[in-house]
């Protein structure tokens, strides 16, 4: 099971600013890459599946994307939340004609594919929890906001 140490510091972005969920991509993907946690199958794998797959939640009042991909294309497992300027379409997870505008972006790397149901009830439980969320909407720093991620509660019910 993944752990809280899985939440990078490193990989924790505030106000990026992108024009679309690709450019979230494209943007950290090579973040990801240059600090080892990615190999070069990471952005066309990632891109592929959100396109098939989209991974938009319609959690109110903040939709949340949690993109995830191949676990072929992970070196070391990672959680990136990443907090965007503007928010950008994308895909319903339930309904992928469907578009949110979502902000608020957990990128998730995953080396053993079953690693990622737990995870996901994990993020889902404090999806849920408005106090939560509203702390990561009003972090300044990134610091704030990777303290604001690692104070979830790590339980799924």
């Amino acid at each position: 099971m993944l752990g809280k140490e899985t939440i990078m510091r490193e990989l924790t972005a505030i106000d990026l600013d992108a024009k679309s969920y690709e450019q979230v991509f494209d943007i950290m993907g090579a973040r990801f890459l240059k600090l080892g946690y990615v190999n070069d199958t990471y952005l066309p794998s990632i891109k592929k599946r959100e396109a098939q797959y989209p991974t938009a939640l319609p959690v109110e009042p903040y939709p949340i994307a949690i993109p995830h991909t191949e676990a072929t294309a992970i070196i070391r497992p990672f959680i990136a939340p990443v907090r965007l300027k503007n928010s950008v379409k994308w895909g319903d997870m339930s309904n992928p004609d469907n578009k949110f505008d979502v902000r608020l972006v957990f990128m998730l790397g995953f080396k053993d594919p079953g690693e990622h149901i737990e995870l996901l009830q994990i993020l889902m439980y404090n999806f849920q929890k408005p106090e939560w969320v509203d702390r990561l909407f009003v972090a300044t720093t990134e610091d704030e906001l990777y303290d604001a991620v690692i104070s979830m509660e790590w339980r799924s019910e």
